[in-house]
């Protein structure tokens, strides 16, 4: 056996057997979590309550309890609460171009920032919290239904994001819990 090859071979089975020890590390995150539960079923057992959001932020507010709920609990089964997500949002709206021939902006972009707290049901205990950030943009036109839709589109899109964003993040810990 040549030098070359041997060397390759020793890589080989050095890389082998380092992946090897470490395959007992990974676990899948939507398998079952260390508590032995499916992670599917923890996240059903989160309730996300009614927030009287302000009125700048009522569509947007009303858009993230719903994709919220549906993406903890997808499956719209009675499941009992275990846990609860308190939310709290702030939206920005900015305007980077404004054509100049009528003064208006052609596009804005709205922001969100999403800080959310996960506790146990009766509040005393925090499992986890943290913030999520999204953006979403739309373009302007002249007829004002236009816009109205393209912004609430774009309401529902940041809304999706951040419950996306969230339910990962949830999933991560829970998975451990």
């Amino acid at each position: 056996m040549s030098s070359l090859s041997f060397r390759v071979l020793a890589r080989v089975a050095v890389v082998a057997g380092l992946s090897l020890g470490l395959s007992a590390c990974f676990r899948p995150l939507y398998g079952p979590t260390a508590s032995g539960q499916s992670l599917q079923t923890v996240l059903a057992a989160i309730d996300v309550p009614e927030v009287q959001w302000p009125p700048a932020l009522a569509n947007t507010g009303h858009y993230l309890r719903s994709e919220m709920i549906y993406a903890l609990n997808g499956s719209g089964s009675d499941t009992p609460k275990r846990y609860a997500l308190k939310m709290v949002l702030a939206q920005s709206q900015s305007s980077p171009v404004i054509d100049t021939q009528i003064g208006a902006p052609s596009s804005v972009i709205l922001g969100g920032t999403l800080t959310y707290t996960l506790t146990s049901l009766d509040g005393k205990t925090v499992v986890t919290t943290g913030v999520a950030t999204s953006s979403a943009s739309f373009d302007r036109f002249p007829q004002r239904f236009a816009n109205i839709r393209a912004n609430r589109d774009a309401e529902i899109r940041l809304a999706k994001d951040l419950a996306q964003q969230v339910r990962t993040r949830l999933s991560a810990v829970l998975a451990n819990s």
